[in-house]
């Protein structure tokens, strides 16, 4: 349900006259595309809270804040730094802390370098490298301190194995760092109606390596508040069930293969049966794959910066669920 109480002719009336919003390229009626205002120097900071529902059961709840400058006019855009601070693990599962909250603080204070492009939409890093030396650097001082700790130190081994190999995957780092900055800038640049939502055919990335997922969005403007410079955009995004379940589905066999391919030769001649059964659990597991994403963005209609954003993903299989929820709150 929108935040006002808007009625179509009004929106269209109140689009007309805000520097966000232009006609769609694509000419379709009532269409209009959110441009951003921007400006070097801008500086924006936001409470960020993150929780993570795993089949129904809380496994962590965070809260941080983000300051989000724009630094850098570039050829295709702009350059924006990214800085995450005062990370606190509110809730979590006894289990994972430990290994939590060393993950969460291996970013802590560290400047991460952002591309936008004219529209405001996060393309990637600017410098692979730099960020990469900035996270080796940061879990070797993570990592001194849990050795200096007694009830720690047995378990430096174990989180460096689990925190190296994405520092080492430049893929993986990059889709992990970028993940929040591009829910906070997830309105800019696209296309929205006013009145029916508009549907877009698009991709995602597959969340287990480097296919594409295909997805139908619906977007559009619900309202705007005049007084109050706002507006109440939102988007939600459905998977292609049958190809997301045979590309994640690939990937994950893949996945297994490479581990099986590890195994002593004293059990190789258990690998043929290993494999049909896990294509089998793998197939059957995926056969109910549902994903969506939905995203609440209330806006400013003098820069298009957001003042608050909720964003819902949902992931289930016959095997269990999980909800990811990100929210931002812009700080005055």
């Amino acid at each position: 349900m929108t935040a006002f109480k808007t009625t179509r002719r009004t929106l269209l009336t109140l689009i007309g006259g805000l520097a966000i919003f232009r006609p769609a390229k694509s000419g379709l009626i009532d269409t209009f595309s959110l441009e951003p205002q921007l400006a070097l120097g801008q500086v924006m900071r936001y409470r960020q809270d993150l929780q993570n529902v795993r089949n129904g059961e809380v496994a962590y709840r965070s809260r941080s804040t983000v300051t989000l400058e724009v630094r850098e006019r570039t050829p295709d855009g702009w350059l924006a730094r990214w800085t995450p601070s005062g990370t606190e693990l509110l809730e979590a599962d006894p289990r994972m802390r430990p290994l939590l909250e060393v993950m969460q603080g291996l970013w802590e204070g560290v400047p991460i370098d952002l591309l936008l492009d004219e529209g405001g939409r996060l393309c990637g890093l600017a410098d692979l490298a730099a960020v990469k030396a900035h996270g080796a650097t940061s879990l070797e001082r993570l990592l001194a301190w849990v050795l200096a700790q007694a009830s720690s130190a047995p378990m430096a081994g174990a989180l460096r194995a689990a925190i190296q190999p994405t520092l080492a995957d430049g893929a993986v780092l990059a889709q992990s760092l970028m993940k929040e900055p591009a829910i906070l800038l997830g309105a800019m640049g696209h296309d929205y109606r006013v009145g029916e939502p508009l549907e877009v055919r698009t991709h995602i990335g597959s969340p287990l390596g480097a296919g594409e997922i295909p997805v139908l969005g619906r977007y559009k403007v619900r309202g705007i508040s005049s007084d109050k410079r706002r507006a109440d955009i939102g988007w939600l995004m459905v998977i292609d069930r049958p190809t997301a379940a045979r590309l994640v589905g690939g990937e994950v066999l893949a996945i297994v293969r490479r581990t099986g391919a590890t195994r002593p030769a004293s059990v190789g001649e258990q690998k043929q049966a290993q494999a049909s059964l896990n294509a089998s659990m793998v197939n059957d597991a995926l056969a109910s794959l549902d994903f969506d994403d939905l995203g609440d963005f209330i806006v400013d209609t003098t820069t298009s910066w957001p003042v608050s954003v909720k964003h819902v993903r949902r992931v289930s299989t016959a095997g269990g669920s999980r909800v990811d929820t990100v929210e931002f709150t812009r700080l005055e």
